[in-house]
């Protein structure tokens, strides 16, 4: 399977949106926090001309209309951000959504506890860094989390961590340098799921290890770009 990664933050008037910063200046023509604004004020914004002009217009979307384009046989990586309280909410919505079996939660401690106790089956990414990668996988055991997602900026995955990590049932994600990296060393490291930007460019160096693109959006939705590969 294939790995899709976003982030979601709450409006002002309640709803939640797939966004990665807690503004819109980077990404839109207008300014200001999103926890200032309500829906249909950021939908009145342009997020797409900032990249290309093929994405002119482009509005933001729901959590609820994201999770009802992807495809059904993707992960799906959903971070709520530090200081966003909106777990509870998260994992009511995914169980709505019928995405249980699909997606997880990349948090806190405290937004994995609010997730967990609205929805028992939700599954968690730990997020919370220790001061070791060591003492992280630890933590992650300990928490009961689905996941782990080593940083570039810690280095390499150390085989021995993933193979810790994996043999206590837990998944493991890389979050690539945006710059780049090699991918193959790190499927022969043992991990899951490397995280990228660039995604044709990896798909161009993966293919030779049997990794394709998804190629089946939902029924009535359009194909969904992924992030990550396995």
């Amino acid at each position: 399977m294939h790995q899709v990664e976003f982030d979601v933050r709450r409006t002002a008037d309640g709803h939640l949106v797939v966004i990665h910063d807690a503004t819109v200046d980077r990404t839109s023509n207008g300014r200001g926090k999103v926890s200032r604004r309500a829906l249909v004020q950021l939908r009145e914004l342009d997020f797409g001309s900032w990249k290309s002009a093929r994405f002119a217009d482009e509005r933001i979307p729901t959590l609820a209309e994201v999770l009802d384009e992807l495809p059904d046989d993707v992960w799906i990586n959903l971070q709520i951000k530090k200081g966003e309280d909106v777990g509870s909410e998260v994992a009511t919505l995914v169980a709505e959504r019928g995405r249980l079996d699909q997606v997880f939660v990349a948090c806190g401690n405290a937004a994995a506890r609010q997730a967990r106790a609205r929805e028992p089956r939700i599954r968690i990414c730990n997020l919370v860094r220790q001061e070791s990668r060591a003492d992280y996988v630890e933590h992650a055991i300990a928490t009961r989390s689905d996941f782990v997602q080593f940083h570039h900026l810690r280095g390499a995955p150390e085989p021995e961590l993933v193979e810790r990590a994996k043999r206590c049932g837990l998944r493991v994600n890389y979050f690539c340098d945006p710059a780049g990296c090699a991918l193959a060393p790190l499927f022969e490291a043992g991990i899951d799921f490397a995280l990228v930007d660039d995604v044709d460019a990896a798909l161009d160096e993966v293919r030779p290890l049997g990794i394709v693109p998804v190629a089946r959006p939902r029924v009535g939705g359009r194909l969904a770009g992924t992030r990550a590969f396995e």
